[in-house]
């Protein structure tokens, strides 16, 4: 891949969708440096989410990934928790007003919880309620 030495990519406020998100998973298999990851507001849904988790996977370089404002919704945050089970570099997950609620939490938290490098977990603007916040 043209890619396979990139560390950082913010494509933020890119409408890129299920098919968008496809084409950049493609690009991004075989990528062993990707640091960062910046997809704010990319209209990515949980099924778009699975084809980007296929490009990037295994996440064993991925140190931030921040997919605030896209509705991942409970289907999004229970692939993102799969795929992030074995991650051992992953220090921000940015998950801003992306229609997690108390199930996806859940789903979420079964993921992340084994990732002794997660510092900053950002869950602000879900509706978690209060079964969620616990």
């Amino acid at each position: 891949s043209t890619l396979s030495t990139l560390r950082v990519l913010n494509l933020s406020l890119n409408s890129l969708g299920t098919e968008g998100t496809s084409h950049l998973a493609t690009a991004l298999k075989g990528s062993n440096s990707l640091t960062h990851l910046t997809l704010q507001h990319c209209d990515i849904d949980g099924t778009a989410l699975s084809h980007l988790l296929e490009g990037i996977s295994p996440l064993s370089t991925l140190s931030v990934l921040d997919l605030n404002l896209n509705s991942l919704g409970t289907e999004g945050a229970r692939r993102l928790a799969t795929a992030l089970k074995g991650s051992k570099s992953l220090t921000h997950l940015a998950l801003f007003n992306c229609d997690i609620d108390g199930t996806a939490r859940s789903h979420l938290l079964e993921g992340i919880t084994p990732i002794p490098t997660l510092r900053v977990l950002n869950l602000g603007r879900n509706s978690l309620g209060t079964e969620g916040a616990r």
